[in-house]
């Protein structure tokens, strides 16, 4: 009699839950913001859109990364500097051409003064004097010229450097920009967990006031809510410093929406990566560094030799009442017959710079290419694994309804299994989440290896 009056209760509070309780358990899945079939069935962002405002979802997801980058470009003040730096060496280059050209100097005088001749003063009263110089290279045996395209180099150099520095200002932004993302879509699958356990305390807690031998049920369900709490909670609290580090790269005032990572879906080729890559800017910033020091050395081998130089002067003055002018016109030679070695010296070092500047761009290249094809394999691998986290979702999905289902029905499931089924979809969620940006991240990475990530949003100079 008493295991016939259990089973009576038992299937009373069995009838009780499904009666009452299976409705508000479903609605409360139903308000859950989409699921792994949703994302197939037409919305090709999936978890990277969830949850945004229609402000942020409607601005155009290219516009977005090219404000992002031109704001992170604009507040860097190390990209300031460089730019600078880069300025005053196309300055260097001007003050270099300008020793083509003649050089014409002026210069006089005024002031009391008087001559003696054999003791006897033969003039006296004011003096002034002026007189003007006019000289130039006759022949260098091309040392300006090698300077100048020495100053040339350095100057290409210190460009291609600040846009190499560039390049990583935007890929940091971009980055950060798609880390937050990560951590914001997270929380917010978290919070659908947490808002599904919950649903499932709350009808618990009814069932157990009617039957107490289920208040274990009731515990492991707090349990597991405590945990997607925690998880929630962890992933606020990353994406809370992700958004510090990023108002500090483009400032308060842009507003960014997750569909910045929709243009960054579609990777690149690798071969076209590969052949992007000789025109890098690093790559562009050594080979102008090699070609420098070449033509540095050159120059220091042309000054070795004889200068030529030509020279044409005149000069007027007047002491008193006595009045004299003359003028000048010639060509003069300097040849510098030791020095220690110190040219020698000078001509070998650049030398060796130039050759090893040409080392450096080797092995770059090599480095270079090496390291596009682990992140091009890193982002085909994330994006895949994407791709088969949503199909593996349809059926998780599934299963956790079936599951439902079945523990609904006396006997057949127990909530172990259920939390069970809600624990593994959530995290394969979430699992989803970090593949997707995983894979945008590495694809902007891969922009960036090629002719750079700031060419491929047209980001100009600021």
């Amino acid at each position: 009699m008493k295991l016939k009056s259990m089973l009576r209760l038992l299937v009373g509070a069995s009838v009780v839950w499904s009666a009452s309780h299976s409705l508000a358990w479903a609605k409360c899945t139903d308000e859950l913001t989409q699921d792994a079939s949703a994302r197939a069935n037409g919305n090709k962002r999936g978890e990277a859109t969830a949850g945004l405002d229609d402000e942020t979802t409607s601005l155009d997801p290219r516009a977005q990364l090219q404000t992002l980058a031109s704001e992170a470009t604009k507040r860097s003040a190390e990209l300031g500097a460089s730019r600078l730096l880069a300025e005053a060496s196309a300055f260097d280059v001007k003050e270099t051409m300008g020793a083509r050209y003649p050089t014409v100097t002026i210069n006089g005088g005024a002031g009391a003064g008087g001559s003696e001749v054999n003791g006897v003063e033969s003039s006296r009263g004011m003096q002034a004097s002026v007189g003007m110089n006019v000289n130039g290279t006759l022949m260098d045996w091309g040392r300006l010229s090698r300077m100048t395209e020495y100053r040339s180099g350095l100057a290409d150099s210190a460009k291609f450097s600040a846009d190499n520095l560039r390049e990583q200002v935007v890929l940091e932004a971009v980055s950060t920009a798609i880390e937050r993302n990560r951590y914001r879509v997270q929380a917010q699958v978290y919070q659908q967990y947490v808002r599904k356990m919950s649903c499932l305390v709350e009808a618990l807690e009814q069932i157990v006031a009617e039957d107490r031998g289920r208040t274990s049920e009731l515990v492991q369900a707090r349990k597991t809510q405590a945990q997607a709490e925690i998880s929630r909670d962890a992933a606020i609290s990353q994406g809370r410093q992700i958004e510090l580090k990023l108002r500090k790269l483009i400032g308060d005032q842009t507003r960014l929406g997750s569909g910045i990572t929709v243009p960054l879906t579609q990777l690149p080729e690798l071969g076209e990566i590969n052949r992007q890559i000789e025109n890098s800017n690093d790559v562009r910033q050594l080979r102008a560094q090699s070609e420098a020091m070449d033509s540095y050395a050159k120059a220091v081998l042309a000054g070795q030799k004889p200068q030529f130089n030509w020279g044409v002067s005149k000069t007027a003055s007047k002491l008193g009442s006595t009045k004299t002018s003359g003028w000048q016109a010639g060509v003069t030679v300097s040849y510098t017959l030791f020095n220690g070695y110190s040219d020698q010296a000078a001509a070998l070092a650049a030398s060796r710079r130039a050759d090893a500047a040409r080392q450096q761009l080797a092995g770059l290249i090599t480095t270079r290419t090496s390291r596009v094809s682990e992140i091009y394999d890193v982002a085909t691998s994330s994006m895949e694994r994407a791709r088969r986290y949503v199909e593996v979702l349809r059926e998780s999905d599934r299963v956790r309804g079936f599951t439902f289902q079945q523990w609904s029905q006396l006997g057949k499931r127990s909530l172990f299994d259920l939390m069970s089924a809600e624990s593994d979809h959530f995290n394969l969620r979430v699992a989803y989440v970090n593949a997707l940006h995983d894979g945008v991240i590495a694809s902007a990475q891969l922009r960036s290896l090629g002719a750079g990530l700031a060419t491929w949003l047209s980001v100009s100079e600021q």
